[in-house]
């Protein structure tokens, strides 16, 4: 489960096609981490062109990203510390 405040990386990545997806390795620095500053449950169950919702939408902060704060997948972020206290 994450928490806002908590570490985290970039493990996964969606590729999309007109007829197919898939969860492929994240191809960008290893090294770079962010800070989760907000989470959103989806209010209903459902799923998007036969795939599962995900549990839980990520709001991070990355430590290198110009263009502010972006929302991922949980299926797409990797929880490398946890906030103190957690």
């Amino acid at each position: 489960m994450f928490n806002v405040g908590d570490l985290v990386r970039r493990a996964k990545m969606l590729a999309v096609t007109e007829s197919h997806y898939e969860w492929l390795p994240h191809s960008g620095s290893l090294n770079e981490y962010g800070i989760i500053i907000d989470l959103e449950e989806p209010c209903i169950n459902h799923t998007f062109d036969d795939m599962a919702s995900t549990d839980v939408f990520v709001k991070v902060l990355w430590q290198n990203d110009n263009m502010g704060a972006i929302w991922h997948w949980g299926e797409e972020i990797v929880v490398v510390k946890c906030k103190k206290g957690k």
